[in-house]
């Protein structure tokens, strides 16, 4: 991609088709240049965009992540949505607030989040419905609590008073 914004290439000549998917296409970052984000802010990836949306009915963009780099804002303009990828227990709160706000101050579509390595063996592992005074679980029960629904509301509760605390990570 970096040669055809560059202008060194065409956008035919740095698209990869999968050998047994037919319309599938893959187009590679390319060499890295060094200014990624003004390539990016160029006409030139507008035009791509317009070149692939006429021979494909879905195009999927992946970037860097948001906080690590200008590069997914700049992308995030010219998408019809943003679908953003945090991992369990290790993406700050702070930092999918952040990006929240990054994507809202450029008008940005979010469809949704995927929630990566969840570890659904562990004990926090729940869902809940939380515009309700109680919570359903879901995952491990104790004994006598599956008989009594009092048990996992209380437990509910508190896991979900837990994750609001806005240092915890997603």
């Amino acid at each position: 991609m970096s040669s055809y914004l560059a202008g060194v290439s065409s956008l035919d000549l740095v698209s990869v088709p999968h050998p047994a998917i037919p319309n599938l296409v893959a187009i590679p970052t390319g060499p890295l240049p060094p200014n990624p984000a003004d390539l990016l802010s160029s006409h030139k990836l507008a035009d791509a965009i317009v070149e692939l949306r006429a021979k494909f009915k879905f195009i999927v963009v992946d970037s860097p992540p948001i906080m690590a780099a200008t590069d997914a804002v700049i992308l995030s303009v010219h998408a019809d949505g943003v679908l953003l990828v945090v991992r369990s227990g290790e993406t700050p709160k702070v930092a999918f607030m952040r990006t929240r706000d990054l994507l809202a101050s450029v008008k940005s579509r979010v469809l949704g989040v995927v929630l990566n390595a969840v570890d659904s063996s562990a004990p926090d592992y729940y869902y809940s419905y939380r515009y309700y005074p109680y919570s359903y679980g879901y995952g491990p029960q104790e004994a006598g609590e599956a008989a009594q629904g009092e048990a996992s509301e209380s437990v509910g509760g508190a896991i979900s008073r837990h994750h609001d605390d806005d240092s915890q990570a997603l």
